[in-house]
């Protein structure tokens, strides 16, 4: 027996270790590991490894290629594991002989090399770490055991790498910390710049961008000089220099693109009177578009860096830059749309005429109010024109009452037509999912009297109040002082209908402040970027400011806008909007407050959904001697009850409710996909609070975590909202709880979209 083991070992010997070494090497040169990011570099230097880790390793003892090899394992997919699981057989099988054999070490070591050199991406910094100190391990293992003449060359090879690494990293920190003042300058400058841009100040966001520009040149210069050339060739610092350089590089190029950046900053041209320059406007929309085409690719260079192991620092600078053009490709790509869409929304290619409704939360609809009052407004060629207003009683009382028709949507009119919005159009608000009614009262509003129109808009008193932050306070017919930003609200939903009687009932005022607001609005100069958005932005997101066309690319502008007020609860995700409809055609619920606690259990492994949402609805009428519009009702219920209906849109089934703890039956329907369940009439009288608890079951689709939507409805006092998830079978991802507070008693008005990874 031992005279074979000993032929075998010689056997083995016969082919030399350093004919393995060389074919490891060889196979390296295939391998998709990037050591340094150039491809030919990476290419020699993963074959010079490869033969240098499987030759000086395999003079070192087996018990250390059977450490490595365990270690390198461990984050292996796909080829990787093939060929660590190969080299552990080869090194495993050589502990057999009694006399290791370098011809087989070389072999399992250099199958160990490539295993790691075929990583896959995905493959953990950790696991890339722990594998190359395994190698060094190995490495340090055999080399006391080479000849000295080969210890010496080994010992040399290793001192000209140690002495290149260190020098190339005093020439980039070098390089770096000569280039950091002008880097830091530059992106100071170019942040500036995007805020001089987003305030319309073009003349401050040119300099700004010169500043960045040649700051940023500055930069480049050194971190692209021969002192980083050597880091170049090392792996590891060879990433870290060029995400220094394609950061500084990409700062370069965004700050060159200055007059595309700060075109639609330039408002002094689109300024005007009662009119709107749509040559300028169209003029803007190709640099816009050539701005936000430089920031797309700006930020698909930093996805390239983001994927690679950076340190810690130049990690978090460039995932900041990286924010910063997030950021900016939100201004540009809207800006760019804006641009493209705004000629024909403003009647470039003809007349536009748009029909403006006034809601009124105080008596509430699904989307949020009945109609009080309405407007024509007309645009065309830019010039905008409000060409009639008045109160919802002149089309309550138009032509063709009793055989007005609506051709849909479908489902509006299965939910909604056995009310006859046809007859009573001021209820055409039933459905929250505004595009529809919009759709409806286009439709009927020819048939009332008015004109065809291209779109609608619906604002309500928290709107309007945004509209009046841009034009400043305006003066109504009726009202004792002028309506502003800071009173509107106040005025319109509450105290002109205890103080006004029956104009205000008639629906004058909002009638006359609609008109006063607009008028002024039209004729305003136009605001900068940042104000518009920080004015309107907020009220279209809560539902006081929408927007409708039926032309498909104007409808998505105004979805991107957040203004489109849509029913949409993503498949595969929880989610819910709550809305109250008042049937006491009175103006009560001004004085209604809500509470809502959304409890949702979900098991990690299926995906199964259980939760319960709890109402808790006050009416906080005062007590006092009220007007008949505002504290009775026609249902002959006492004075001050709350009279109403509650549906709750959800992709989840009911199956179980309750009113003050009795049973309560709520009835199935469909609207946008989703179910809707219906309450029957009840009431809230004066001061008392009802608490409806609605139990329900599902199902989510846990791939991207649990996701959860809420969709509030617009009320004049907003609604708060309490949530708490419960995992059951796994936790929260990262966290060991199997509990996550979403909400905690906030008032919430725009749509809230919450995600929380999950694992078993």
């Amino acid at each position: 027996m031992s005279e074979r083991r000993s032929r075998n070992t010689r056997g083995a010997n016969a082919i030399r270790p350093e004919w393995i070494s060389a074919l490891a090497a060889a196979a390296a040169l295939f391998a998709p590991a990037s050591l340094t990011g150039i491809p030919a570099v990476d290419a020699i230097e993963r074959a010079l490894i490869a033969a240098f880790v499987s030759y000086v390793g395999a003079h070192g003892r087996r018990w250390s290629w059977l450490v490595a090899g365990a270690v390198v394992v461990v984050p292996t997919r796909g080829v990787s594991q093939l060929l660590a699981l190969a080299a552990l057989v080869v090194v495993a099988a050589s502990t057999v002989p009694k006399r290791r054999s370098r011809t087989w070490g070389a072999l399992g070591l250099g199958l160990m090399v490539n295993a790691v050199f075929w990583y896959p991406e995905s493959a953990a910094p950790w696991g890339v770490v722990a594998a190359a100190v395994a190698l060094l391990f190995v490495v340090g293992n055999g080399y006391p055991h080479l000849r000295r003449r080969k210890r010496r060359v080994a010992r040399d090879i290793l001192i000209g790498v140690s002495v290149l690494i260190v020098l190339a990293g005093i020439g980039a920190a070098a390089a770096m910390a000569m280039a950091f003042s002008d880097v830091r300058t530059g992106s100071a400058a170019a942040r500036d710049a995007l805020n001089g841009a987003r305030d319309g100040d073009a003349e401050a966001a040119r300099a700004d961008l010169a500043t960045a520009s040649a700051s940023f040149e500055s930069a480049s210069s050194q971190v692209n000089s021969h002192l980083t050339t050597p880091a170049q060739l090392v792996p590891g610092l060879a990433q870290q220099v060029n995400a220094v350089r394609t950061t500084v590089d990409q700062g370069l190029r965004i700050s060159d693109a200055g007059d595309d950046l700060v075109a639609t900053a330039d408002y002094d041209r689109l300024q005007y009177e009662g009119r709107l320059d749509l040559e300028q406007v169209a003029a803007l929309a190709d640099p816009a578009r050539r701005a936000d085409r430089i920031l797309g690719e700006a930020r698909s260079e930093l996805d390239g860096l983001q994927d690679s192991s950076l340190l810690p620092p130049l990690a978090d600078r460039v995932d900041q830059f990286a924010a910063d053009i997030d950021q900016a490709r939100t201004d540009t790509a809207l800006a760019a749309d804006l641009l493209e869409t705004t000629p024909d929304l403003f009647g470039a290619s003809g007349p536009r005429r748009y029909l403006i409704v006034f809601l009124t939360p105080a008596e509430l609809r699904g989307a949020g109010g009945f109609i009080g009052s309405y407007a024509e407004l007309v645009l065309d060629d830019g010039q905008a024109t409000l060409t009639r207003s008045g109160r919802i009683d002149d089309l309550l009382e138009g032509p063709n009452q009793g055989s007005r028709t609506i051709s849909g949507p479908a489902d509006y009119l299965l939910r909604y037509g056995r009310f006859d919005p046809g007859t009573f159009l001021q209820d055409v608000t039933y459905s929250p999912h505004f595009p529809s009614d919009a759709q409806v009262i286009a439709e009927l509003y020819p048939q009332a009297g008015g004109s065809e129109v291209d779109g609608v808009i619906a604002v309500d008193p928290a709107g309007l109040a945004s509209l009046l932050e841009l034009t400043g306070p305006v003066t109504v017919d009726g009202l004792p002082e002028p309506l502003s930003s800071d009173n509107a609200v106040e005025i319109l939903t509450r105290s002109q209908y205890l103080e006004l009687g029956d104009r205000a009932t008639r629906g004058e005022i909002l009638s006359a402040a609609t008109k006063a607001t607009f008028e002024k609005l039209i004729n305003a100069s136009l605001p900068a970027p940042r104000q518009l958005a920080d004015v309107l932005s907020p009220a279209a997101r809560g539902g006081h400011l929408r927007l409708w066309s039926p032309e498909e690319r104007e409808q998505s502008l105004f979805e991107r806008l957040g203004a489109d007020g849509s029913l949409v609860i993503p498949p595969g995700s929880d989610g819910f909007s709550l809305v109250q409809q008042n049937a006491g055609n009175n103006k009560i619920d001004a004085y209604l407050e809500r509470k809502i606690t959304y409890e949702p259990t979900v098991d990690a492994k299926t995906g199964e959904l259980k939760a319960v949402l709890t109402v808790e609805m006050t009416n906080a009428i005062p007590f006092a001697i009220l007007p008949e519009s505002v504290g009775g009702n026609t249902r002959g219920a006492p004075d001050g009850t709350n009279v109403t209906t509650l549906s709750l849109f959800t992709r989840n089934v009911v199956t179980k409710a309750t009113i003050d703890g009795k049973p309560l039956t709520m009835g199935p329907g469909t609207e946008r996909g989703l179910n809707a369940w219906d309450t029957p009439q009840f009431n809230i009288p004066a001061g008392a609070t009802i608490t409806i608890e609605i139990e329900l079951a599902g199902g989510v689709d846990l791939a991207k975590g649990y996701r959860l939507a809420i969709l509030p409805q617009p009320v004049a006092v907003p609604d708060r909202f309490s949530s708490t998830l419960t995992v059951e079978n796994g936790q929260v991802k990262g966290t060991g709880a199997t509990e996550d507070t979403l909400l905690d008693d906030e008032p919430l008005e725009a749509p809230t979209r919450i995600r929380v990874p999950v694992e078993r």
